[in-house]
């Protein structure tokens, strides 16, 4: 009986959330605004606390291998090829050097006139989610020297992009959903917006669909297959705070604030349905994949790690990979 009991338990420690926690070796903090993982590594908007870089190459032992003092705060990451990108609030988009990820140092920055809290890029170019200063648009050909743009003011304050085709869809607080046409970056022009029922928080867009992550009434769908009229189609209220959401397969995963991840079934637009939820050790803000792993960054940790690969259990209702709570 001791033995089954003990197996038991181990085995369910290698399918809980991995996390790089407060308190792992010096009890401190490690807070995750934003995620982004390529290859083996991850790496961690950590607020005041700058940009951290994990080695997640083995899932079930994630570790921390780098950290670098970004200027101001850390909200926002995208990462491609050997730089990753950083919305540094008051301090603007920062670039770093990342091609020894042990080793990470800036080596370019431009001061954009908001809050800096989110950046996409695409092409030669970044689009910064600026806060009330609306949507930064910056050339970033010459990695050294980034400079911007164009800009265009948004109703609300922007909180986090994302860029399909020839629009950059933009998650505006009470501005709800701004639809940008960046086709001529230094020429962009809103073309479409969908009002808010709260505060558009993210925003993910996949196929001909955006989902809006709306911190207090959860997640819409929204139909951009003519982004010039876009509609809602459904929408689900999650029973936490809806700061992020990114999509894996057919499922949305949810980061909701103090409830953790919800797991959507995002197979029918017009009928979205929580089949799922796991719990974290602190407040989930953002929440990235890849393949069959999703990666969630939240207040007082720093990287949960979720391998969703086995899907047949997430969707008997009820039914979870992860239990952290036992």
């Amino acid at each position: 009986m001791i033995r089954k009991a003990f197996m038991l338990s181990m085995c369910m420690a290698i399918l809980l959330l991995l996390i790089v926690a407060t308190g792992s070796i010096a009890k401190e903090e490690l807070p995750g605004l934003d995620v982004y993982v390529v290859g083996q590594h991850g790496y961690v908007a950590a607020g005041a606390n700058g940009l951290y870089v994990i080695d997640i190459h083995r899932p079930a032992n994630p570790r921390r291998v780098a950290s670098l003092d970004t200027p101001g705060t850390a909200k926002g990451v995208y990462v491609i090829g050997s730089l990753a990108y950083v919305a540094s609030g008051a301090a603007g988009l920062q670039i770093v050097d990342i091609r020894n990820p042990a080793s990470p140092r800036i080596t370019a920055s431009v001061v954009t006139p908001g809050d800096a809290r989110d950046v996409f890029v695409f092409g030669d170019h970044a689009c910064v989610a600026d806060a009330e200063a609306g949507l930064q648009i910056i050339n970033i050909r010459d990695d050294r020297h980034p400079n911007i743009v164009a800009s265009i003011d948004t109703p609300g304050e922007a909180h986090r992009v994302r860029v399909a085709g020839d629009h950059a869809y933009v998650a505006d607080g009470i501005g709800g959903l701004q639809i940008v046409d960046i086709q001529r970056p230094a020429t962009p022009g809103l073309v479409a917006s969908v009002r808010a029922p709260d505060d558009a928080r993210s925003v993910h867009v996949i196929a001909d669909y955006a989902y809006v992550a709306d911190i207090t009434k959860g997640i819409y769908a929204i139909d951009v297959s003519n982004p010039a009229r876009p509609r809602v189609t459904g929408s689900v209220d999650t029973p936490g705070e809806a700061y992020g959401v990114y999509q894996v397969y057919d499922l949305l995963i949810v980061a909701d604030g103090s409830r953790g991840l919800q797991l959507i079934d995002s197979r029918a637009p017009h009928s979205l349905n929580i089949i799922a939820a796991y719990d974290t050790p602190g407040e989930t803000r953002a929440v990235h994949g890849l393949a069959s792993t999703v990666y969630a960054a939240g207040l007082s940790f720093g990287i949960g790690v979720f391998d969703i690969i086995n899907r047949s259990r997430l969707n008997p209702e009820g039914h979870f990979l992860f239990q952290p709570d036992r």
